[in-house]
């Protein structure tokens, strides 16, 4: 995406730090389209152990407040931990070949660096996964940090990642300065604890129809090619 289409509005000029400082993003179905490989290395994890298929078992036993590794003893009881370094051995095995970046989140990317407004990746996922696939698919892109799971007290929905992501910036972080990018009711419900604004994108994953038509309001985007024209309506008078 051309950054020019980003920029500020005539009518914002005059209005201090409403032009993000910061933009935080969600990994897994927000930045990179990773459902494939996810659900493979579920598939063959699960069917290891005699387990119900991922369809099913994420249908009776996933908490979705919570990650999927912090699902894990829901899925495998005693088992979970020796379930989840299987998991992760097929992932990094198979994985990597199904993983994509998101359409136009490149450009996005590119037009957020070079208008300098700071890029982060908060995610619930396994540190050394998320550093591997984010080198895979933005080879290009200097983020200013990448936060997996563990690396902040308490993962999304928590704030804590957002705050850990943004402990170095030289802003207050608000509504106006932060915006977090995500896919589901996890990264809205965090963003919202931290006091930054919500961005949906896609569908919005594990939300009511309530919740969508707040966060639609705040924002809410299809796509990253949507962006330019989410922060027109915002900023217009």
């Amino acid at each position: 995406m051309n950054m020019a289409h980003f920029s500020k509005p005539a009518q914002a000029e005059a209005v201090e730090n409403v032009f993000p400082r910061a933009v935080l993003f969600d990994w897994d179905g927000t930045l990179a389209e990773t459902r494939p490989a996810v659900v493979a290395a579920m598939e063959h994890t699960l069917a290891a152990y005699g387990r119900e298929p991922w369809d099913e078992t994420k249908r009776k036993y996933r908490d979705t407040s919570k990650s999927l590794k912090e699902n894990f003893p829901n899925f495998f009881g005693e088992e979970s931990a020796r379930a989840y370094a299987d998991y992760l051995a097929y992932y990094r095995e198979h994985g990597m070949q199904r993983i994509v970046p998101a359409p136009g989140a490149a450009d996005f990317l590119h037009g957020c660096v070079s208008a300098d407004i700071g890029v982060y990746v908060v995610s619930n996922k396994e540190k050394t996964l998320l550093t591997a696939e984010v080198r895979h698919c933005f080879p290009d892109i200097v983020f200013n940090a990448v936060l997996g799971n563990g690396d902040a007290p308490r993962n999304k929905p928590a704030p804590d990642p957002v705050f850990a992501a943004l402990k170095n910036a030289d802003f207050a972080i608000s509504s106006e300065t932060v915006w977090l990018v995500g896919d589901s009711k996890q990264d809205t419900d965090c963003a919202l604890a931290a006091g930054v604004l919500p961005v949906v994108i896609g569908a919005g994953k594990f939300m009511g129809e309530g919740e969508l038509a707040q966060y639609a309001a705040a924002g809410k985007v299809k796509c990253f090619s949507d962006f330019a024209a989410l922060y027109r309506q915002m900023y217009r008078d």
